[in-house]
């Protein structure tokens, strides 16, 4: 005699492509059923549906890359250049290279910059980054960059001839030395053909990393 079939409580018999109930689904709803479809199978395939449209009208965004947080004296590959932050200083001025306004200071960046590219270059001014130095503009530049082996302004970096690179910001009379700062390097990236010029460029592309170093007081020494 064949064994009789447990009657399912909608009182038809269960179908063996009918996709298991997880437990997690209030048992009220187990048998619920949806245009011929359990809720779970229904919930699904909404969801699914829902994401498609999100990502069709940029719903989906990519989550942000976290920036590398180094130590000073840790290379930091950022395209273009190649960047190694030694240490920071507050100095009286510059002379001859850079000078304050009256009764300011330099706050001056020491970094080893090395060119990846094949054509000799000037370090980049945006490349480092100062922020949130008080009496300095969110958006300052330096003003300018010095080889330290020799003093030139704008120094022409050779390929993978690693440079001691001088940074210089002026900061304004009455401005408290800061105790230390943080450091972006930009990221560059490089376009075999631009979209506008249609020739090879290095892009900015975000930042490739960033320190804190501890900034040397030499104000008083000069004195």
């Amino acid at each position: 005699m064949a064994d009789e079939k447990t009657p399912s409580p909608t009182g038809s018999a269960p179908s063996p492509e009918e996709p298991v109930v997880e437990e997690r689904l209030p048992e009220s709803l187990h048998e619920v059923r949806v245009k011929g479809r359990s809720l779970r199978t229904w919930v699904l395939g909404a969801g699914a549906l829902a994401l498609a449209v999100s990502a069709a009208f940029g719903g989906l965004k990519n989550a942000p890359e976290e920036i590398p947080q180094v130590e000073p004296g840790t290379a930091i590959a950022a395209g273009r250049f190649e960047v190694t932050i030694d240490r920071a200083v507050a100095v009286k001025d510059l002379k001859p290279v850079f000078s304050p306004d009256e009764g300011g200071f330099l706050l001056v960046v020491v970094a080893k910059v090395k060119l990846t590219d094949d054509l000799g270059d000037p370090p980049a001014l945006s490349l480092l980054q100062l922020v949130d130095v008080p009496g300095l503009p969110a958006d300052a530049r330096p003003l300018g960059t010095a080889n330290m082996r020799d003093s030139t302004m704008n120094p022409i970096l050779q390929p993978n001839q690693p440079e001691n690179v001088v940074y210089a910001w002026k900061l304004p009379k009455a401005t408290e030395v800061p105790a230390e700062v943080h450091v972006k390097v930009e990221k560059t990236t490089y376009e075999k053909e631009s979209k506008l010029t249609h020739y090879e460029v290095w892009r900015q592309d975000g930042i490739a990393g960033e320190t804190v170093v501890k900034v040397k007081n030499n104000l008083k020494a000069a004195r």
